[in-house]
C-alpha cells in the first residue's frame, strides 16, 4: 500500500521530517498556519504544502484520507496539538507526535507563563532580549516603560512587522531574524542591547536553547524561562525515521559494507562531546593515532579528568553547541541525550564532517573499529552494517592473541 502522510510544521523538524519523507518516496501533505512557514518549508515539488490556521472540524475533514498524522508543531503550541490529537481519535488515524525533547538550562529564573514573566519583569530594570516570538507579544506591553526596555527578536515577516509596530515595538527595538541562533550571534546581540535579561522558551537544542543560555551565561545575563508541559507518548525524530524505515521495509541490511579506508589523523582537530565510558575510549583510540582531541561535555568521568590533568586533550565545560564543531576533522557523539548526538549529525552533514554517533548507526559515516597491532601491523575490525559489537570485539581479541603468539 502506498503510503500518504500528513504532517502538521511550523518547526525545524516538521520541515527535517517532510523532506525525510518525501525522499523515501512518500506522499507527504504538510500544513503550516503561516505564509511564512510557507516560505520556509523545503522547496521540494514532492511536498504539498498548504498555508493556514485550521480548525478542530477543518482538520477531521482532511486526516481521513492519510495514512498516519504526524505532529510536528511547537512545543507550546498546546491548542493545535489538542485538536489535531481529537481529530485523529474522532476518526481512527494514527496520531504520532514528534517530540522536541528538553535541555537542562541550568541556573535560570523559571515562570509557568507569560503573566508571571511579565510580573516579574516588573520588579526588575534594564534592557530586555525577548526571544518568545509575536504570538504572545502583547502581554509584554505589561512591563513597565516596555516600549524603550524590550527588544523582540521576531521573525522577519510582513504581518509579524505590523503586528509587531501597532503594539509599539518599532526602530532598535524590534530585531527582525531568522533562528536558530549561533552563541556568537547571541553575544552579539545581548552586547548590542546592552541587556540584562533574557526571556525565553525551552526550544530544545533544534530551536537554538542551548546557545542562547550559554550567551546569556557567559554575559551575566539573568533568563527569565517560561516552561513547558512535559510531553510523552511521542517520538523524537530520530525514532519517528526508524519507524517509518521499517514500514517502508527498508530497515534492510546494506548489500555493501563499509570501506575500510585508514587515513592520517596526526594534528587534526577531532570533536569529542561526552564525558562518559565511551567517550573515554574514543579519546583513547584516537590519541593513540595523533587526533588533535577537542573534548565538550558538562561533566568527565574520572578517567577522562586524569587524561585532561596531563593536558591529552583540549576541554569546554558545558553542553554541546554548534560553534563546537567548526573547523574539525571528524566529530564523535558519544553523549548520553539522543538529541544532542542527533544534533551533532545534523551539523556535522551540513559542514561535511565525517561523524560517528555512539547511539545511533544510521547517522554515521564512518564506524569506531576494534584495533588490533603486533609486528608492524595494524587493523581494524567493523561489522558490515555497524552492530554486531560483541562479536567485533571477540574477533579482535583472538586476532591480538595470534599476534602474540607469532611475535
Amino acid at each position: 500500500m502506498h503510503m500518504k502522510v500528513l504532517v502538521f510544521s511550523g518547526t525545524t523538524e516538521g520541515r527535517e521530517i517532510s523532506q525525510f519523507l518525501a525522499d523515501k518516496g512518500v506522499s507527504v501533505t504538510a500544513c503550516v498556519a503561516t505564509e511564512y512557514g510557507n516560505m520556509v518549508m523545503p522547496s521540494d515539488s514532492r511536498i504539498e504544502v498548504r498555508t493556514g490556521r485550521l480548525t478542530e472540524e477543518q482538520i477531521i475533514k482532511m486526516v481521513s484520507d492519510y495514512s498516519f498524522v504526524i505532529d510536528a508543531t511547537h512545543p507550546y503550541a498546546e491548542l493545535v496539538t489538542k485538536n489535531i490529537k481529537s481529530a485523529c481519535n474522532s476518526t481512527g488515524v494514527e496520531y504520532i507526535r514528534l517530540l522536541r525533547p528538553s535541555i537542562s538550562a541550568g541556573k535560570v529564573i523559571e515562570v509557568n507563563d507569560t503573566k508571571e514573566a511579565v510580573k516579574y519583569l516588573n520588579k526588575v530594570e534594564g534592557n530586555i532580549l525577548l526571544t518568545t516570538g509575536s504570538k504572545e507579544l502583547e502581554a509584554f506591553t505589561g512591563v513597565s516603560d516596555y516600549d524603550t526596555r524590550i527588544f523582540a527578536r521576531v521573525l522577519p515577516s510582513a504581518e509579524v512587522v505590523d503586528k509587531c509596530n501597532k503594539l509599539g515595538f518599532k526602530g532598535k527595538t524590534l530585531i527582525c531574524m531568522q533562528g536558530p541562533f549561533s552563541y556568537e550571534m547571541n553575544i552579539a546581540t545581548l552586547k548590542q542591547i546592552n541587556a540584562r535579561y533574557l526571556v525565553t522558551k525551552d526550544t530544545g537544542s533544534a530551536g537554538g536553547f542551548q546557545e542562547k543560555i550559554s550567551a546569556a551565561e557567559a554575559l551575566g545575563v539573568t533568563v527569565v524561562l517560561i516552561s513547558r508541559k512535559v510531553e510523552s507518548g511521542g517520538l523524537t525524530i530520530s525514532h519517528l525515521k526508524t519507524v517509518i524505515m521499517d514500514r517502508l521495509g527498508l530497515c534492510k541490511e546494506p548489500q555493501h559494507g563499509r570501506f575500510p579506508l585508514f587515513i592520517e589523523l596526526t594534528g587534526k582537530k577531532v570533536l569529542v562531546a561526552g564525558g562518559g565510558e565511551i567517550a573515554a575510549r574514543r579519546v583513547k583510540t584516537l590519541l593513540k593515532f595523533g587526533g588533535d582531541i577537542y573534548l565538550v561535555s558538562p561533566h568527565l568521568i574520572p578517567e577522562l579528568q586524569e587524561m585532561f590533568s596531563r593536558k591529552l586533550f583540549n576541554y569546554r565545560e558545558g553542553y554541546y553547541e554548534s560553534r563546537d564543531i567548526q573547523n574539525k576533522f571528524l566529530a564523535v557523539a558519544a553523549t548520553d541525550d539522543r538529541e544532542t548526538n542527533h544534533k551533532i549529525y545534523m551539523d556535522a552533514k551540513e559542514k561535511g564532517i565525517h561523524m560517528s554517533i555512539a547511539d545511533c548507526r544510521e547517522e554515521c559515516s564512518f564506524y569506531f573499529p576494534a584495533i588490533f597491532e603486533f609486528d608492524g601491523i595494524v587493523g581494524g575490525l567493523v561489522s558490515k552494517n555497524g552492530d554486531s559489537h560483541s562479536l567485533v570485539k571477540a574477533v579482535a581479541k583472538k586476532i591480538r592473541k595470534i599476534g602474540q603468539a607469532t611475535h
